[in-house]
This record gives structure tokens, C-alpha cells and sequence, in this order.
């Protein structure tokens, strides 16, 4: 019943806005005392100029509301329902924005009593930052349960309305896996994401080109997976990974996924070449490369090598840097940032803000697979002071896969403090002082989109502006099959030295090697 009923209010609701359109305050009024609540929680947020009408359900019980939205220029936007749900009109409420840039709204929200009486509730406001948000997000769109995801796609999101589009999803691809979309600096023309299995492969496009490589050489153990594209455009860092998983019977950790072993190469786009680093490549468990803004430096996690002796969850990672050249290609000694047995936590998925001031990531118990862990949490930490900041956007559920606007104004998240199964994608402002404001779920056009959604966000990117491929496009380049990668032997790790895959001969020799 409930379903039938969101499909007669989704298709009733532009005469729902237009109707809204035409209330006004009542001339009499009691203050009520009772507070009001609202869903999703917009209230005492910080809200980027351009970002789409924040629609809410107000969850007091009434005969009907009216809301008046009041920017401090004094224009406003007036709306009644009698359903709770409050739909904003996009034209009035970008313009509300746009002329208040650094100002603030507050909203006015009146209720009917059975009796006709009117009272008023204790106002709330938002801020609307000076700084704009990107205009688009990347994600991945799956469903929580570790063992079924033979539907999901890749897609993009207007931060500015609610438009959203495929950029492919598998049901063209044999129900496929497909993951880690990756872009650089958030241009939409120069992206990455991989597919697995079925027309397995690593889909790269740049401003000029459209290939589809397979960026496994004879000398790594597989193909590239987590990847950040270098600023020039024209190197990608890709970690190499072999994954594993193990379920548990313990209370709140009943998975595990880990890297037997895992390495950082370098992709080379113009000549199509793989590159294995030897400090990269040692026996330690290197992983989730991501390039600092000039490109100077190659931030990454390091782990000890697995022991199978002691218990998986005993694994944890550094935060690490490393000098590049970008002319010799040349990596200098590495530095640890963060060592794992100072801080306490597990250093996962950094990413470096646009300053170069702030690396935000995930603090989370052990190993780097953050999504499963309910004590995952948000740090940044200060490259200048070497401080760690823990800011005060984080919950008792699941953060995780922390990244930064354009701008370096905006830190856009995962979260699973809903329900603690679920993730949304979750935004904050950040100032040049690591101060967070209360963060704020992506607003829906429905206000109980999230009640029956049964999807995860998974791996948000901001994005500059709309990609421009098409699923079947992709697909028609696809079934045409990868094009090979080649391995650099004259700059990379040799086979003697033990960290590349060795020759079936070399192996019934005895040879130890390492990934």
C-alpha cells in the first residue's frame, strides 16, 4: 500500500509545488511548545549556494502546515502542505541562494490544529556558504549484501537538481562487477573505472582518447585496482591487490577483507606501460595510492606482510609519502606520516585536499576495508602542524571513503548512521582551519527517498561536470576486448630481486617471490 502511495504522490508532485506555491502565513498564531522535528535533519547546516532544494517531511502531527523559507535579503519562499511532506520549487529556491551568498535562511513552519487554531514553531536556520560544491558526484550504486551484486552500475548525480544518469551499469555486461571509478582532479573527460570477469578490463578516458586496457602485465600478479590519476594527466598510480575475505563469528566483525600481498605500479598512458616501483614493491603490503595536488608526492598505506600465524584483525597500515620526480620518474625514500602503533587506528583511504594543507581518512580498527566496520571514523590530518584532527561529523555507525570538493571547501562522505546498513552520501563544509560544520544528508526530490531505497552509495567522486558517455557507447568498445599493457623492464623491480611473479620454471625451483 505504501508503495502504491509514493507512486501517486511521485506523479502528483508538480501540482503538490504548484499548490504550495500559493500559501501564506496565517495573521494569528500561538507559539507552540513543542519542537519541531523534521526528516531528513536540515537544520543548523551549512548548505553550498548552488545545491539543490533541501525537501523535508515534517513529522509533528497537524491538519497543515505552512513554511516560509526567508533568505537575509528579506525575499522568502512560502509553501503549505497538508501532508508533511515540504516540496521547495528549484527556480525559487536557486534564486533565494544566489542573491545570499554568505547569508543566511530561516525558516518559519506554522501548524493547523484540529480545533483551526494556528501556532507557531521556535524557528531553525542554515547557513549558505560563499563557496559553491561541485556540480556533480560519481558513484557506484550496490546493494549491501556481501555475497549478491549482480545489479549495480556506476552513475552520476546532479549536486545542483536531482537528475541522475547511468554512466554504465552491468545489466549490458553479463551482470558483471565493475568498481573503482576513479577521475582526475574530478574532470569529467579524464576517468577511469574498471570491470571484472565478463569483459574484464580497465575502461581510460582522456580528453583525447577512449581505450580499454588490460593493465595486467607478466609480471604482476593482476590488474591494476585502486588507482589516482597524477595531475599531468599522463601517469596513473594503481595499486595491485590480491584480495581476500574471511567471514567471522565474532559480534560486529563478521567479515574480514584483506591483501595476501598488494603493490603501487604506474600506468603510463602514452606509451601503454606498466611500472613497478622498487620501493613500491617490497614485501609489505602497499596500497591505495593518491597523488598530492602539484604531484610532487605519492601519498599511500603500508602494512607489514600477512602472518597467518596471528589473527588477520592484528593488521594494521601507516600512512606514508614519497617523493616523485615527475621528469626522471624517479621515487625518492619514503616517509611515514602516521605510524598505526602512535595513532591507535588502522590508516585507510586518504586523500589529500586541494591546499595540499589537509589529508582526510579513515581511522578504523584494523586492515583498510572500512565499510563493514561500525567504529570506522573520519580524521584529517594537518600536513603543516603534523596534528591529527578528529572532526565532529562522525557518528557510532560506519564513515568511510572521505574526498574533497574542487574547491577543497566541501568533504563529502559515506555513512551508515541511518540504519547501519545502508550508506548515503553525507556532506560538510570545512574551513582553512579544519573546523566542520554539521553535515547533511544529499537531498532527495522525495522526502522518503531513503525510507525505500535499498541501495548503497558506494565510493563517491566529485565531478566538475556531466560525463558524457554512454552505457552502450562503453559497451560497444568493450566487446571489441582490451588492448594489452606492456611491462617496463628498464625501470622497474627485476625478476631477481624476488618481487615479481616468477616463470613456472622458477617456481619448481623453489624461488620464494613476493607479488
Amino acid at each position: 500500500m505504501k508503495r502504491v502511495q509514493t507512486i501517486l504522490f511521485r506523479l502528483f508532485l508538480p501540482f503538490i509545488s504548484l499548490l504550495a506555491a500559493c500559501s501564506s502565513s496565517p495573521e494569528e498564531f500561538s507559539s507552540s511548545n513543542e519542537q519541531l522535528s523534521i526528516y531528513p535533519d536540515y537544520t543548523s547546516i551549512t548548505i553550498p549556494p548552488n545545491i539543490a532544494p533541501l525537501n523535508f517531511r515534517i513529522n509533528n502531527e497537524g491538519e497543515a502546515f505552512i513554511i516560509k523559507i526567508v533568505n537575509t535579503k528579506g525575499n522568502s519562499i512560502k509553501l503549505s502542505t497538508n501532508t508533511g511532506k515540504v516540496l521547495i520549487p528549484e527556480s525559487k529556491w536557486k534564486k533565494l541562494l544566489a542573491e545570499d551568498k554568505g547569508g543566511t535562511l530561516t525558516y518559519e513552519v506554522y501548524r493547523k490544529l484540529a480545533d483551526n487554531s494556528w501556532e507557531k514553531y521556535e524557528d531553525i536556520s542554515n547557513s549558505i556558504a560563499s563557496d559553491e560544491i561541485d556540480g556533480y558526484v560519481a558513484f557506484r550504486k550496490i546493494t549491501s549484501v556481501h555475497t549478491y551484486w549482480s545489479r549495480m552500475g556506476i552513475y552520476q548525480r546532479s549536486l545542483e537538481d536531482f537528475r541522475v544518469r547511468p554512466i554504465m551499469t552491468n545489466d549490458l555486461t553479463d551482470k558483471n562487477c565493475m568498481n573503482c571509478h576513479t577521475f582526475n582532479k574530478g574532470n569529467p573527460e579524464e576517468m577511469l573505472f574498471h570491470m571484472r570477469a565478463a569483459y574484464g578490463g580497465t575502461l581510460i578516458k582522456t580528453e583525447e582518447d577512449l581505450d580499454f586496457v588490460n593493465t595486467k602485465s607478466d609480471h604482476t600478479r593482476g590488474a591494476g585496482a585502486y588507482a589516482s590519476w597524477h595531475p599531468n594527466g599522463n601517469i596513473i598510480a594503481f595499486s595491485v591487490n590480491d584480495v581476500k575475505q574471511s567471514f567471522l563469528s565474532k559480534i560486529g566483525k563478521n567479515l574480514v577483507v584483506y591483501d595476501k600481498h598488494s603493490d603501487i605500479i604506474l600506468y603510463d598512458l602514452d606509451e601503454k606501460t606498466v611500472t613497478r616501483p622498487d620501493l613500491l614493491s617490497t614485501k609489505a603490503l602497499e596500497n591505495l595510492p593518491t597523488w598530492s595536488p602539484d604531484g610532487k608526492l605519492l601519498y599511500f598505506i603500508s602494512a607489514r606482510e600477512i602472518d597467518y600465524s596471528t589473527d588477520l584483525t592484528d593488521t594494521k597500515y601507516d600512512l606514508l609519502s614519497i617523493g616523485f620526480d615527475e621528469v626522471s620518474r624517479k621515487f625518492e625514500e619514503p616517509d611515514t606520516l602516521i605510524n598505526n602503533l602512535d595513532f591507535g587506528k588502522s590508516i585507510t583511504f586518504p586523500r589529500v585536499s586541494p591546499s595540499g594543507k589537509y589529508i582526510s581518512f579513515i581511522g578504523v580498527d584494523h586492515g583498510y576495508f572500512s565499510i563493514n566496520s561500525r567504529e570506522a571514523d573520519i580524521y584529517l590530518y594537518n600536513s603543516t602542524s603534523k596534528q591529527i584532527i578528529k572532526p565532529d561529523i562522525n557518528s557510532s555507525m560506519t564513515e568511510s571513503y572521505p574526498s574533497w570538493s574542487n574547491s577543497g571547501s566541501w568533504l563529502m562522505f559515506v555513512s551508515k548512521r541511518e540504519d547501519g546498513d545502508l550508506s548515503q552520501l553525507w556532506f560538510s563544509h570545512i574551513d582553512e582551519n579544519g573546523n566542520s560544520s554539521k553535515p547533511f544528508v544529499l537531498p532527495q526530490k522525495d522526502p522518503d527517498f531513503y525510507d525505500e531505497y535499498i541501495y548503497n552509495y558506494n565510493r563517491p567522486e566529485f565531478i566538475t561536470g556531466k560525463v558524457s558517455l554512454h552505457p552502450r557507447k562503453i559497451f560497444s568498445l568493450v566487446k571489441s576486448g582490451t588492448k594489452q599493457t606492456f611491462f617496463n623492464d628498464g625501470e622497474s623491480v627485476s625478476m631477481t630481486s624476488g618481487a615479481t611473479v616468477l616463470s613456472p620454471e622458477q617456481e619448481q625451483e623453489g624461488i620464494p617471490y613476493h607479488q
